[in-house]
């Protein structure tokens, strides 16, 4: 059976992805790098209006970063069923700075009937440091994905 969430996102690969219904996905304004069934990547450019007043990027911006890459990564998987997240763990471990570029990948652990489980890295492109890791679960839910 065709996947077509998963070929749409593939069509933007490359591309900044403007195809979300999202208004804070567009504010993130993440550049799509490489779709799998099971495995996301997007690089997001960081802007002055995502940093703290130290000028590091700020802890809740990487964590929406992060948040939304695995609801991309959660889309693709092809469900017809919606799976909100019911928990975000991170650690963060160096900054980064306006002007420099981070990529975010994810990648699905496990897919179980009611939970599923996902990893996340976002890692600094300037310096190939690890910025931050996370772990994430979505529980099923009543709801149908729209078409």
């Amino acid at each position: 059976m065709e996947n077509k969430r998963l070929l749409f996102l593939q069509s933007f690969i490359g591309k900044h992805f403007t195809g979300s219904p999202s208004p804070f996905a567009h504010w993130l304004n993440g550049k799509v790098i490489s779709v799998e069934e099971k495995a996301v990547q997007f690089e997001f450019e960081i802007r002055k209006e995502m940093t703290n007043p130290v000028g590091m990027l700020h802890g809740g911006v990487t964590a929406g970063m992060i948040d939304d890459c695995i609801g991309v990564n959660f889309m693709v998987l092809g469900l017809e069923k919606f799976y909100p997240t019911i928990n975000l763990y991170i650690d963060y471990f160096n900054p980064v700075f306006e002007n420099q570029t981070v990529i975010v990948t994810t990648k699905l652990e496990k897919l179980g009937k009611t939970i599923i489980n996902i990893k996340a890295e976002v890692t600094n492109k300037n310096t190939s440091k690890i910025v931050a890791q996370a772990s994430a679960n979505l529980a099923l839910s009543d709801f149908k994905i729209p078409s």
